[in-house]
């Protein structure tokens, strides 16, 4: 259990600038016409960063399932 909450404390510490980031990204990018431009399909929302985060996430629950079908 103390594993899991060292690697949860972690995890937190590590994606919390990534977050900032991209909200700061967001906010600077042009909020006119509708919020269809800048970022592309993210509309802006999330900055250049949440693309990444969301492949890193599925990534990871690739490895835990491919994990727990080994066990």
């Amino acid at each position: 259990m103390e594993k899991i909450m060292k690697n949860l404390s972690l995890l937190t510490v590590g994606v919390t600038p990534l977050l900032t980031s991209g909200v700061a990204l967001a906010q600077t990018g042009n909020m006119m016409g509708g919020g269809h431009s800048g970022f592309g399909w993210m509309g802006g929302y999330g900055g250049f960063w949440m693309p990444i985060l969301l492949i890193v996430v599925v990534i990871a629950l690739v490895v835990l399932v491919i994990q727990r079908k080994d066990k």
